[in-house]
């Protein structure tokens, strides 16, 4: 099964468990909240990878676990249980970050820019074009954005010897959970 299949159906279970499909508009907040996390339980620690000692990351950012990256220093470790409650922690922020901001924007939409959110912060993606295009409802716009948000450090990780490629891999999962159901 595919990532974007596997991502669906954990969104798909999660809404099923609370008495919601996927194609039902108007979910109450902490239900759609939960299954967009839900799917991003799936894809984030897939893309990210799970590190127990702090690393620099491509674009030089001190990292630990599965992304986290407040207050990381150098020499750093984690247990799992702490690597768990971190990601827990910022994929929760990530996505009350895009309800807030775009709190019309179908599911799929939402789970595709939390993790974008996760991955480049939210400063970056409350200034995007792609935010602004999502709130006036222009979704294949949007979607098209993701592909412009291929560089970290100064490096095109569009490149092979730019060694980033997992980014843009990233945005193309991004791009496609963005459209699905449109």
């Amino acid at each position: 099964m595919t990532l974007v299949k596997r991502i669906i159906a954990a969104v798909t279970l999660s809404l099923a468990a609370a008495g919601f499909t996927v194609n039902e508009t108007g979910l109450p907040a902490p239900v759609e909240r939960g299954a967009i996390i839900a799917g991003l339980m799936v894809l984030t620690p897939e893309m990210e990878g799970t590190e127990f000692e702090a690393y620099p990351d491509t674009g030089g950012v001190w990292t630990i676990c599965t992304g986290h990256t407040k207050g990381v220093r150098p020499g750093d470790r984690a247990t799992p249980e702490q690597c768990a409650a971190y990601l827990q922690g910022d994929l929760v922020e990530s996505v009350d970050y895009v309800l807030a901001r775009a709190p019309n924007a179908p599911l799929f939409a939402k789970l595709a820019m939390a993790d974008f959110v996760y991955n480049v912060g939210a400063g970056a993606f409350g200034r995007s074009t792609l935010l602004r295009l999502a709130r006036a409802g222009d979704h294949y716009a949007a979607a098209a954005q993701f592909s412009r948000w291929v560089y970290v450090g100064g490096l095109d990780c569009r490149q092979p010897s730019s060694n980033c490629g997992g980014i843009t891999r990233r945005r193309d999962l991004q791009r496609t959970l963005y459209l699905v159901n449109l």
